[in-house]
């Protein structure tokens, strides 16, 4: 056997698969539901906290990467040559970054109205007060012509 796996404890299998997992643009709960257990399971093993379901999880990835990368010394999650081109999981990827996509799109869309609704209360609020300081301003000019207009008649 290896002598990096020998040495290779739960945390630092764990960080690794947390690593692909996010490669892959997966959340826990998408890996938990393909292997049929709770979220949590897999949040502790990537925090090496249990082995538990290790051998579903470890199958699961074996679909993108190979388990002599993920278990070598050299582990790159980053580094595409790794992974395979495994139909299933690139369309479970795609489907996933379409899903992401279509959210930030509805996200961008909700942003954007709420936006236009602000920018109309403002313009509205605005205007209004706009509008109150006209109507003071010409309250206060009326009253000077008049109070001008009562002076110039006491004078005739």
């Amino acid at each position: 056997m290896n002598e990096f796996v020998q040495k290779l404890d739960m945390k630092t299998l764990g960080e690794r698969l947390q690593k692909v997992r996010m490669h892959l643009k997966l959340k826990q709960t998408d890996v938990a539901e393909e292997i049929g257990c709770a979220s949590l399971t897999i949040s502790r093993m990537e925090r090496g906290e249990t082995s538990t379901s290790l051998l579903p999880l470890l199958v699961f990835y074996s679909q993108s990467v190979s388990l002599d990368v993920l278990f070598g010394k050299a582990f790159d999650p980053e580094d595409e040559a790794l992974y395979s081109k495994n139909p299933a999981m690139e369309s479970h990827v795609k489907a996933r970054l379409q899903l992401l996509e279509e959210d930030a799109r509805e996200y961008i869309k909700n942003l954007q109205k709420e936006y236009d609704v602000n920018v109309r209360e403002l313009i509205d609020e605005l205007l209004d007060k706009m509008n109150q300081q006209m109507l003071d301003y010409t309250s206060k000019t009326r009253e000077r012509l008049l109070k001008r207009l009562e002076q110039t008649i006491e004078l005739l």
